[in-house]
């Protein structure tokens, strides 16, 4: 079974607990003590300690920009966004719900898959840095 390992953005205890009774294999970035690391080390030490499939489940939308020359491709990422004017209790509503109704989806990504998960849609790359920008201005 693939394990989701959830960024520290999408770490509460209550999503985590709540994919578990979903039959997920689910693991957090603090759980396995990575909490604060560069988004580099973070994957590499998972691939170094883990033998079977994972994928990381982050909102750190710009890791690849923020990281350039590191081999993401490698890597399953599933990307999850949520509507840029949430804030608050419904922000978390939103994420909780889009890692939720995406789950098993996130779950069958192979190694080296890029997915970028709204309530939605999903689509099959990492999210656009120009799209990103364009919500900020």
């Amino acid at each position: 079974m693939t394990l989701l390992v959830l960024d520290e953005q999408l770490a509460s205890k209550r999503l985590a607990d709540g994919l578990r009774a979903r039959g997920l294999e689910i693991s957090t970035v603090g759980d396995l003590g990575l909490t604060g690391r560069p988004d580099p080390d973070v994957v590499r030490t998972i691939d170094g300690r883990l033998s079977e499939m994972w994928v990381l489940v982050t909102m750190d939308l710009t890791i690849v920009e923020e990281h350039p020359g590191f081999e993401w491709e490698r890597y399953a990422i599933a990307w999850i966004t949520v509507h840029e004017d949430m804030r608050g209790a419904a922000f978390e509503a939103e994420k909780t719900d889009v890692v939720h109704r995406h789950a098993h989806r996130i779950a069958e990504q192979a190694r080296g898959d890029h997915y970028t998960y709204t309530t939605k849609r999903w689509i099959r790359s990492r999210p656009s840095l120009a799209t990103q920008l364009r919500r900020k201005l």
